[in-house]
């Protein structure tokens, strides 16, 4: 077997190293006449502003006649520009086998940025050009990074017997090859949405219209990469723990120096198996002692559970204002459009909060905080609209606009003095839901239920469970969501159970354990085995929280210990 794998590299090395030698002398060959090609459209887009500058304008509208022919121009050597690099790119790939040399297209993506000086595409948008430059460039060495990863995974699958190992890696390499071309059709589509975003003709107002359009771009790209992420190979999906969410699941929302919030990705995104709870997200809020969040909504439904620390949360619903002290235990849910900001009232303590949210946007399924007080961080959503419209709504000028939506660069997580906290914790309620006799409808509705307050559901010498249902927080009835604490003591452990009818996310806030469970994508023992000794030098580190280097642990795909605010996962076979 060690002789065939060795031979088998001794013949492929040869083969590669003069497959590339063709490659080299091809794009050699193509230099000399890309060269001339772009000189003769750089000396027609001069020919074209020289027409501008010499036709007769009207008395009065020279200047803006001049400036519309000067675009007019632009587009036409974009277009240009845009058609030469496709038939380019269609041609190299013809001879190549869909090789790309991002170095090559970077060089002359930032050429064609640099724009003759008459131009009116100059400065900022000098700038934009040269970024979206470098993002495409990242954006192709990633492909062709996971296009090897890909290929050398079909030469290291598992060898079958007869003709079907070699069958089994040209169906593993052609999807490769379908996956790559996929990507390139998308980032063409992608940077063509975003070139016709800048041909737009420039003016008063129209910087804005210019950033929706951008943003359209990416919302229409954002659907697309994740039904191909959901769309993992089996043997991807064997190699890495489905059921874990690493640093690389979660990514931050807001930060500054005062706290943070983090969510995770789209479960369907992480896994191809979690397409289950694909309509959830999990979120982290920290805030240091003597801070608040500022005032923002969420288009999304959210539970909080306040895992260390005391605060205070002001919620803003319909007709209802209502304040109310949050410390651990406590369990409240916040509806879609609420209006709401968090306090740490504490002097030393961190406020930490883990959150279930629920978008409510279909069918993207994505949420975003909305700030209505902010500026240029965090930016607020009146900045969509022209001054215009929000100097007649607000009854002010554009002075007033300016001191009421564009001062705030602090971010989103601020330090509040000890009097600016008191004014914020005015008439506040401490008061608790304890019954479940009360309106949905109520303003009274919206309270916290505190689990750890109430008769633990099992409780000995070995540890405690606490849970909240919707039968006891009705706010939790049309989410499907359900909260229990887990207390183990030392030496102690839970009994192997299962649950058909639902599916656990588990947050680990504090101490040290482990954690195994069945995992239904491996199906034998062997298979058990065979993870186990290749997973077993692969580490990874995670931290919910912030938290000292002593506390935080190491993690394997296959036995996974839990650690200060780290955990771990065993995936065996129960």
């Amino acid at each position: 077997m060690i002789l065939t794998t060795m031979v088998f590299k001794a013949n492929k090395l040869p083969l590669f190293l003069f497959f590339f030698f063709l490659c080299i002398t091809s794009t050699l060959a193509l230099a000399h006449h890309q060269t001339e090609t772009e000189q003769d459209l750089q000396r027609e887009y001069h020919r074209c502003l020289q027409r501008c500058q010499e036709q007769k304008q009207q008395p009065g509208q020279q200047q803006q006649q001049q400036q519309q022919c000067q675009q007019r121009c632009e587009r036409q050597r974009q277009e240009q520009e845009e058609r030469h690099e496709r038939e380019h790119r269609e041609g190299r790939q013809r001879e190549q086998g869909g090789g790309r040399d991002p170095q090559q297209e970077y060089q002359q993506c930032q050429r064609r940025c640099q724009v003759d000086p008459r131009s009116p595409a100059r400065g900022q948008q000098q700038q934009q050009c040269q970024q979206r430059c470098e993002e495409r460039r990242q954006e192709q060495e990633r492909q062709q990074q996971e296009y090897q990863q890909c290929q050398q995974r079909c030469q290291q699958q598992e060898q079958g017997q007869g003709g079907k190992q070699q069958q089994q890696q040209q169906q593993c390499q052609q999807r490769c090859e379908e996956r790559r071309q996929e990507q390139e059709r998308q980032q063409q589509e992608y940077q063509q949405c975003q070139q016709r975003c800048q041909q737009q003709e420039q003016g008063q107002g129209k910087q804005q219209q210019q950033q929706r359009c951008q943003q359209r771009c990416e919302d229409e790209r954002q659907p697309q990469e994740q039904r191909d992420n959901a769309q993992e190979q089996p043997q991807e999906e064997e190699r890495n723990n489905p059921y874990f969410l690493d640093e690389q699941s979660f990514k931050e929302r807001i930060k500054t120096e005062h706290g943070y919030t983090r969510v995770s990705r789209r479960f369907s995104k992480i896994s191809n198996l979690l397409r289950g709870i694909e309509n959830y997200r999990l979120g982290f809020f920290e805030a240091n002692p003597s801070t608040f969040l500022i005032p923002h909504h969420l288009d999304a439904d959210a539970i909080f559970v306040v895992v260390q620390g005391r605060g205070l949360i002001n919620l803003i619903h319909q007709q209802d204002r209502n304040s109310y002290n949050l410390e651990r235990g406590d369990v409240i849910r916040v509806p879609a459009g609420a209006l709401i900001y968090l306090i740490n009232r504490d002097n030393n303590d961190k406020f930490q909060i883990v959150s279930l949210v629920k978008p409510v946007s279909t069918p993207t399924n994505k949420f975003r905080e909305f700030f209505g007080v902010g500026g240029e961080n965090p930016e607020t959503f009146y900045n969509t609209f022209s001054d215009e419209i929000l100097e007649a709504a607000f009854n002010t000028d554009k002075k007033g606009l300016d001191s009421l939506f564009r001062q705030q660069r602090k971010g989103g997580i601020v330090q509040a003095s000890q009097e600016q906290i008191r004014a914020l914790s005015r008439d506040v309620s401490s008061s608790r839901q304890r019954s479940p006799k009360w309106s949905r409808h109520s303003s009274q509705s919206w309270r916290p239920f505190n689990l750890l307050n109430q008769r633990p559901t099992h409780s000995n010498e070995y540890g405690q469970l606490y849970d909240v249902t919707p039968n006891d927080y009705p706010q939790l009835q049309d989410l499907d969501v359900a909260v229990s604490y887990h207390k183990i003591n030392q030496g102690a452990m839970v009994a192997p159970f299962y649950n058909s009818r639902a599916t656990s996310l588990v947050v680990v806030v504090n101490g040290e354990g482990r954690f195994e469970m069945a995992c239904p994508h491996l199906s034998s023992s062997q298979t058990q085995i065979k993870e186990g000794r290749e997973t077993r030098e692969q580490e990874q580190k995670l931290e919910l929280f912030d938290g000292p280097k002593s506390q935080r642990s190491s993690i394997t795909k296959n036995s996974l210990h839990y650690s200060g605010r780290s955990s771990s996962l065993h995936c065996g076979i129960g």
